[in-house]
């Protein structure tokens, strides 16, 4: 999709209505409560999707793929709906992807927040819609982060007010390949990426910087994944590489190296510029991050930043 078609949503205000949603795992309904209720708080309307007050789980999908994506649709045709935060990822939302109507969700643009498994709808919307969306904190899985003071600097990016994304100013950015480089957003959990391999849901990756985290996971898994990108000839094409938290999972009985070690590698092959350790993913500290949006990465503080306003 050409660059100059993007569209950005329009910008939250107070008292705006936020729609919850669970297009993947079913949300903890008491962990649900407290983020919702944290949200009214700070002064917007909160309506929750019709699956979650329904019992209509399957296993631990908040409901069938076919009402999942109706609520998603819902939502964005809904036009007293000027946000929509997502509920916890979990896994299932790769489900969806071929239910939506992207021209639709084109057609009534608006916030669209969530991470982890929700990646699937990032790159989806991002390359069949054209729109912005926001890597960010979910209602039930980030309590503590909607209830942090920085909460509030995430919402000032929201309303237009803000395009200081990299709110944990005190945290040191490590660099693999030191450099400067721009271009547009692009993530961030790399199992979901590698999963959509030759589809139609995953975005050109040409001059793009690529936001990359994940859970879970191995370094074995890491290094498959990249490897996966490499063969389909599309990790040379990013302008460079921004890495987040991990959640790792280590094998006493069989030794690997760490993702980092695994890391270093491919980043020493490809030589673009390449950062690690921002604060998001799956760690203690969640950034707003606007995917399909201009940013440039630096070795240097500020060491990301936005180059556009990503609302309208």
């Amino acid at each position: 999709m050409n660059m100059d078609n993007r569209i950005k949503p329009p910008k939250l205000n107070p008292g705006d209505e936020i729609r919850v949603i669970a297009p993947a795992s079913a949300p903890d309904m008491i962990k649900l409560s407290r983020g919702i209720a944290r949200l009214k708080k700070l002064g917007y309307k909160v309506t929750v999707g019709k699956n979650i007050k329904k019992l209509n789980q399957r296993n631990d999908l908040a409901a069938p793929a076919k009402d999942r994506a109706e609520e998603l649709m819902s939502a964005f045709k809904d036009d007293n709906v000027k946000a929509i935060f997502c509920a916890r990822g979990g896994y299932g939302s790769i489900h969806i992807l071929s239910l939506l109507d992207y021209e639709t969700i084109r057609e009534h643009p608006k916030i669209f927040m969530g991470y982890s498994d929700i990646t699937a709808l990032h790159l989806a919307i991002n390359r069949n819609s054209n729109m912005i969306t926001f890597h960010g904190p979910m209602v039930a899985s980030d309590v503590d982060d909607i209830s942090k003071p920085s909460f509030k600097e995430f919402l000032e990016i929201l309303s237009g007010k803000s395009d200081e994304i990299n709110i944990y100013r005190d945290r040191l950015i490590k660099y693999i390949i030191p450099g400067t480089t721009e271009g547009c957003s692009m993530g961030t959990n790399i199992s979901l990426v590698a999963s959509l391999l030759g589809t139609n849901f995953i975005p050109d990756t040409a001059g793009k910087i690529f936001f990359i985290e994940d859970t879970d996971v191995t370094s074995g898994d890491i290094d498959r994944y990249f490897f996966s990108m490499k063969l389909a000839n599309i990790i040379e094409q990013f302008n460079g590489f921004v890495f987040g938290d991990f959640k790792a999972i280590f094998d006493r009985e069989e030794p690997m190296p760490s993702i980092e070690d695994v890391v270093q590698k491919f980043m020493n092959e490809i030589n673009k510029p390449s950062l690690y350790g921002a604060p998001f993913g799956h760690g203690e500290e969640q950034m707003v991050l606007p995917l399909n949006a201009k940013m440039k990465i630096s070795d240097e503080e500020p060491y990301m930043e936005l180059k556009e306003n990503v609302v309208d």
